[in-house]
């Protein structure tokens, strides 16, 4: 249960600080930004179809602005949100990965009644068990003098 719980938590945190920042993705912005510019452009020929551009002047740029707008929407959400769900999958890989090499009298409060570890678990099977004395003298190996 407490494994689920943190999940929801980091989920939301990262939903929140993809929605909230201020296009924390430059990249997905200027995409974004392009992408709807060539969509508003091609549109053209169909605005013209109904559109008499000598007498609608401004009624043709108020088309143009809300199209551009609808296509910036329609384009920067779904990268924002399919961002935010890489970064959930990451996240709980590597939570499951965590608790898999905890050891199992820590694993267990942690993973006990959960509903998402259940089906990480297939996943992690092929990795080895932690030794923690091998892995303490591997870094006490890895510090400057220890030779």
């Amino acid at each position: 249960m407490l494994f689920d719980t943190l999940l929801v938590i980091l989920s939301a945190i990262i939903v929140a600080r993809n929605l909230f920042a201020k296009q924390g993705k430059i990249g997905v912005s200027l995409l974004a930004i392009g992408l709807s510019a060539l969509l508003t452009a091609s549109l053209t020929p169909y605005y013209a179809t109904f559109l008499k551009l000598p007498n609608q002047g401004l009624a043709t740029i108020a088309y143009y602005i809300v199209t551009y707008l609808l296509l910036y929407v329609l384009i920067a959400v779904p990268a924002i949100l399919l961002s935010s769900l890489l970064k959930i999958i990451i996240v709980t890989l590597l939570l499951g990965v965590v608790a898999h090499l905890l050891p199992v009298s820590l694993s267990t409060g942690l993973v006990s009644r959960s509903r998402v570890y259940p089906l990480l678990q297939p996943l992690f099977v092929w990795l080895p068990p932690l030794d923690v004395s091998a892995l303490g003298t591997w870094f006490r190996n890895l510090l400057p003098g220890s030779h």
